[in-house]
């Protein structure tokens, strides 16, 4: 933030008139472009679903390259780009575990430990749906470790006990993983 050159409290007023201004111009384009990034995601994380993993990294260096100009320009308003950088780090996750690699870390994806750790909350939605589509084509194996990972992200993220005031919506996806682990598992012993 600039250091405003006021002599009065008009030219105070006027100076943080301007400042709101830059900041709303920010806000706009911080805003198209975590719409960009979320829908970029929500196309790559089907094209994993579907087999198209040529398509998904293709889509998934286009989200990285919105996430590092984000990464520029939301300075102050991280509670709109929160969400986007979760989402980058789902889907970074989801083809990592769809290509047999460990999980990135937060430093690897330039993301805030935050955002790392509900990204990773929420990669555990899109592994259950791959162990449902596993079941159905009849490969159980394959189930099976996409079971196994969603229990590898269970045990570790419930060491993370905090107040949402430190990890944001964490608490309440730990409770929506543990409930897919469960449903999992009951469906893993049904095939």
């Amino acid at each position: 933030m600039e250091k405003s050159k006021a002599t009065n409290w008009r030219d105070c007023i006027e100076f943080i008139v301007k400042e709101f201004a830059e900041k709303e111009k920010r806000q706009d384009e911080v805003l198209q472009l975590s719409r960009q990034i979320i829908r970029e995601s929500a196309s790559a994380i089907k094209d994993i679903h579907t087999g198209n993993i040529a398509g998904a990294k293709e889509g998934l260096t286009r989200i990285g390259g919105l996430a590092a100009h984000m990464r520029e320009i939301d300075h102050g308003l991280e509670n709109i780009s929160f969400q986007c950088y979760q989402e980058f780090v789902e889907i970074s996750s989801l083809l990592a575990v769809y290509e047999h690699r460990e999980f990135p870390t937060h430093e690897e994806l330039k993301v805030t430990p935050v955002a790392y750790l509900n990204g990773l909350a929420d990669c555990s939605g899109e592994l259950r749906r791959a162990l449902q589509n596993s079941l159905l084509a009849g490969k159980k194996k394959q189930a099976e470790y996409y079971f196994g990972k969603m229990n590898e992200l269970y045990d570790n993220l419930m060491l993370v006990k905090f107040s949402s005031s430190l990890v944001g919506p964490l608490k309440h996806k730990q409770d929506v993983l543990r409930g897919q682990l469960e449903a999992a598992r009951s469906e893993m012993l049904r095939k």
